[in-house]
């Protein structure tokens, strides 16, 4: 019984520092990931560019020349949400696990729907991102949950790369939903990324606002531009967190 006492603590031991050591990687690797972007924005900038599809702005031609699927930034204050925002039309989840480089990454970089469209524009820019456990990514958009942290920071920034695409958006609701069966009649948010009917956006307004942990007192008109970021809530039952938000 003793040695079968030793192997026990033997095999034990060794699942005990293998986890370890797998969740140490798993931290420092988002820590490390999220850095790396931060540090794009250090890059100086540079004279605007002119391309087929508009004029680029100068602080983000030296971050689009590293990498043309470049579409955008988000920034949230009182968080660290302050990334880039790719888009990839021709493959819609591109960068779910793939970092700024096109290299493995199981954070992956902000994205937006192939839906969503800056040049028309549509109504309504969908940005995804993952929710981290090691506090990276689109983790602290939860903390919109809380209508304190809510009334601190009502203000979200994202600026297209091209000229005149800055803007500031005020948050219009922030609530829970999932992800439903193809066939269900609950209202889905995530399907609202491409609209540019007036009937679409009072319906996704309408839906967002019955969802909202609280009330913002804030209803969009429809011309309006609206941005919705969204996250998984990792409760295994297909969670989805949201927030709204309009320009202003």
């Amino acid at each position: 019984m003793g040695l079968v006492r030793k192997i026990i603590f033997v095999v034990c031991l060794i699942v005990f520092v293998g986890s370890a050591a797998i969740l140490a990687e798993y931290y420092y690797s988002g820590y490390k990931e999220m850095n790396s972007l931060l540090d794009l924005k250090k890059m100086g900038a540079l004279e605007d560019f002119e391309t087929d599809r508009g004029t680029i702005s100068g602080k983000y031609v030296p971050i689009w020349k590293k990498n043309n699927d470049l579409i955008g930034w988000i920034k949230i204050e009182g968080t660290h949400i302050d990334f880039p925002v790719m888009q990839t039309p021709e493959k819609p989840e591109y960068y779910l696990r793939r970092d700024f480089n096109r290299g493995h990454s199981t954070g992956g970089v902000p994205f937006l729907d192939a839906s969503s469209d800056i040049f028309l524009p549509t109504s309504n820019f969908m940005i995804y991102g993952h929710n981290m456990k090691n506090g990276s990514m689109f983790h602290d958009l939860l903390k919109y949950k809380d209508e304190d942290f809510y009334r601190e920071h009502e203000s979200i920034s994202f600026d297209t790369i091209y000229k005149g695409g800055q803007g500031t958006y005020k948050v219009v609701a922030a609530g829970y939903s999932k992800v439903y069966s193809r066939g269900s009649d609950e209202f889905k948010y995530y399907e609202y990324a491409g609209m540019t009917e007036k009937t679409d956006y009072e319906k996704f307004v309408r839906g967002i606002k019955a969802l909202s942990c609280y009330d913002t007192g804030v209803i969009p008109e429809y011309g309006e531009q609206l941005i919705t970021l969204s996250t998984c809530t990792n409760d295994g039952k297909d969670g989805r967190f949201f927030v709204a938000a309009v320009k202003q």
